[in-house]
């Protein structure tokens, strides 16, 4: 199989190269910068090709000629959500592609509606786009917090308590609304990539559906403990109050913003009480059709000396 990878040189798409081509399959890679990649795993590729911004229609036309799948790994801005990955799916129904991963690699956002979380309404709104007008059913894999981001790996973004977020990598201080207990689905961007090889060389993957996967599934003190076990360092507890305060400040939050993308500087919150009052959806069982060997979070941090 010929899979294109669409913004084969963010953090997923890099790991995705590894993970394709070590099942037997050739990887072409789009992107705008192929100096972003690795010498080893630019010699990985069938082919690089390079376009000027995700509006590069001929150059995306090429990179959609004679792949079997591709897989829109994007980073999650709206104009790429949206726009950009609505012409990458209109170049694959010309190209006659059939299997097409969609953005996600994120919280379970099917319960959800638009407006509850600005975040996820590009990924809303281009699901039911694609319903709508499109031949080709995407893919959607859902992955809970990629434990890079959840731990502000340098690189892969920040959910620090600045951010609205739960961990402090600078104050070893994990900041937490509820009672501690509440369950976090995290999956390293490795096992993301990973799963996603796994579920798109399924012969069912052209009938496109949503699949729930992770590396873990912990608690935020669960995580505090097992930091303390792994690196020999005491972890600061600060609890912020109930997950009723939490949607108090979260709302309040988004009541003051004014700004164009303003909802990035409180959408931390959203992130975390919707984790915790159910909003995201996560089964607790992997289909036995993916066989991937998952990052323990004991060896997830081992392997992110950072952290």
């Amino acid at each position: 199989m010929l899979v294109l990878i669409a913004g084969v040189t963010g953090n997923l798409g890099a790991h995705m190269i590894d993970s394709f081509t070590s099942r037997g399959h050739q990887v072409r890679g789009l992107g705008r910068t192929p100096s972003k990649l690795s010498t080893l795993r630019h010699e990985k590729l069938e082919s690089f090709v390079q376009v000027n911004s995700s509006y590069d229609v001929p150059g995306i036309e090429k990179a959609c000629h004679g792949v079997d799948a591709i897989v829109c790994a994007y980073q999650g801005h709206p104009e790429l959500v949206i726009e950009g990955q609505l012409l990458l799916l209109r170049a694959a129904e010309r190209a006659g592609v059939k299997r097409f991963v969609a953005n996600s690699w994120n919280c379970d956002w099917r319960n959800m509606s638009l407006g509850m979380q600005e975040t996820y309404d590009p990924m809303l709104m281009f699901r039911h786009y694609a319903e709508l007008t499109s031949s080709i059913h995407p893919v959607y894999i859902f992955t809970g917090v990629l434990g890079e981001v959840l731990f502000s790996v340098p690189g892969h973004g920040s959910f620090t308590p600045d951010n609205k977020g739960v961990w402090d990598p600078v104050g070893k201080r994990m900041e937490y609304y509820g009672t501690g207990d509440e369950v976090w689905y995290w999956t390293a961007e490795r096992d993301a990539a990973e799963f996603t090889a796994e579920i798109l060389q399924l012969e069912e993957s052209d009938r496109g559906g949503f699949w729930n996967v992770y590396s873990g599934a912990h608690s935020l003190l669960d995580i505090a403990r097992t930091y303390e076990k792994v690196r020999g360092e005491e972890v600061t507890l600060v609890r912020k109050g109930t997950v009723d305060d939490l949607r108090r400040n979260a709302l309040e939050a988004r009541s003051k913003s004014t700004r164009k993308y303003q909802y990035f500087e409180y959408c931390g919150f959203f992130y975390q009480l919707f984790t915790m009052d159910g909003t995201y959806r996560h089964p607790y069982i992997i289909s036995d059709k993916l066989h991937v060997q998952t990052t323990s979070l004991e060896d997830f941090l081992k392997q992110n000396p950072t952290v």
